[in-house]
């Protein structure tokens, strides 16, 4: 490439002539060596002066003309469609205990000497699932008495009922006495109300019976089992009953939360619902999706903490009650994931170009050779990227970055692409 005409006419005009070249007298080289050094000092300024000059009317800056065209280095960007999302810019990270909702401990309503106990630590049961069984003979000898009660109690009503039909037809023809029908009305009101007592004794003594079966309350996880088969178990009091009497302990799986204390001078940041992501410790390759459920209105004093429950969203068998988790607390602007068939393009927020005055936004899709600027609609923006809803499909170029260099039109250079 040639330098411009009145660059070349410079040049000239510094030549150095013949008699103003050194010889060989070293007085003569000494006198004439500063005019020499005043003469490279000014041909390095110039041609310095005439190289911003032409860079300058190369046109955009950084930008340089190759066959006629400016050709710029900004980094392009293969567009894909990404999902989910590029991963959220955390508000806050926390470690808590992972708890369940529904803790129940199993208790033993009547006393005895178990005799079964078909469960163990860790096992799933279901609600109404038998756990243990005791010995019922004393239960059910108590039982089948009460019933035998009752019935004494039904013929003793019948016998009462004929005799009192009796006594008022005796008195309807004044063969009897008022007090005699007095008496046989209360004998029969006595009947029936030793009918209701020997009922319900017998409803206590088949209730005590049945709680020879004990069983689960509620669905989950079997946490500890306290009880042996041949153990004695009491309940309501008695000797060795606060030892014996829980028979385990079971977790509701389906309900889970991780419980975590913030510090008074973070709290600040947590919402309520805002979403999270939960890790557990045991399984550092799991990801929980979970929000924010409660934030208790007070504080510890001596820990200067709040105390924080998270949800965990769609719990399973690899989470363990009482364990510990990580907690990362979201922007509540932007969920911890996105809905996978959710249309649109995300890139990076550095390839976006907003025209001033219209405050619509664009990008510069390279095409055939040349940045192409091309409008864009925003679906919404996170952390240092923005899903593209309109404008762009899957497999185009962008330029990503130094778009306010470049013009439409302009020629690009293949350079980087990722």
């Amino acid at each position: 490439m040639q330098a411009p005409r009145d660059i070349q006419s410079q040049l000239r005009s510094l030549t150095i002539g013949e008699g103003q070249r050194p010889t060989d007298d070293r007085s003569a080289g000494s006198r004439s060596r500063k005019p020499v050094f005043i003469g490279i000092f000014v041909a390095v300024i110039a041609i310095a002066a005439g190289g911003y000059a032409w860079r300058g009317a190369s046109g955009p800056a950084g930008g340089r003309y190759l066959g006629g065209g400016p050709v710029t280095d900004a980094p392009q960007l293969i567009v894909t469609k990404l999902t989910p999302p590029p991963p959220a810019t955390p508000v806050l990270t926390a470690t808590g205990k992972i708890v369940s909702d529904h803790r129940v401990s199993v208790v033993t309503k009547v006393s005895g000497q178990i005799i079964s106990l078909p469960f163990e630590q860790g096992d799933r049961v279901t609600k109404g699932q038998t756990l243990a069984t005791l010995e019922d003979i004393r239960y059910r000898a108590r039982r089948d008495e009460a019933a035998a009660r009752l019935q004494s109690a039904q013929a003793n009503l019948t016998y009462r009922e004929i005799n009192f039909e009796r006594v008022a037809a005796l008195l309807k023809i004044q063969s009897a006495q008022d007090i005699e029908y007095a008496d046989a009305q209360r004998a029969l009101d006595e009947a029936k109300a030793s009918i209701a007592a020997q009922q319900a004794a017998l409803d206590f003594a088949q209730k005590a019976l049945d709680d020879c079966v004990v069983i689960a309350p509620i669905n989950g996880v079997i946490l500890e089992r306290n009880v042996e088969v041949g153990d004695f178990v009491a309940a309501e009091g008695g000797r060795g009953a606060n030892a014996n009497a829980q028979f385990a302990v079971i977790a509701d799986m389906s309900k889970l939360r991780v419980e975590v204390d913030i510090s008074e001078l973070d709290i600040v940041r947590i919402r309520q619902n805002m979403p999270c992501v939960v890790t557990p410790d045991a399984y550092k390759d799991r990801d929980y999706t979970g929000y924010v459920m409660w934030l208790d209105p007070g504080a510890n004093y001596s820990k200067a903490t709040v105390q924080v429950k998270v949800r965990i969203e769609k719990p399973d068998a690899y989470l363990r009650v009482e364990g510990s988790a990580q907690v990362v607390f979201i922007p509540k602007t932007f969920g911890a994931t996105a809905q996978a068939d959710e249309p649109g393009i995300w890139i990076p927020q550095t390839a976006l170009l907003m025209d001033p005055v219209t405050k619509r936004v664009s990008v510069f899709v390279v095409h055939e050779g040349k940045a192409v600027r091309t409008s864009v609609v925003i679906a919404r923006r996170h952390s240092h990227h923005a899903l593209i809803a309109e404008g762009l499909t899957p497999g185009q170029q962008v330029v990503g970055s130094d778009v306010d260099r470049i013009r439409d039109g302009q020629r690009i250079t293949q350079t980087s692409s990722r």
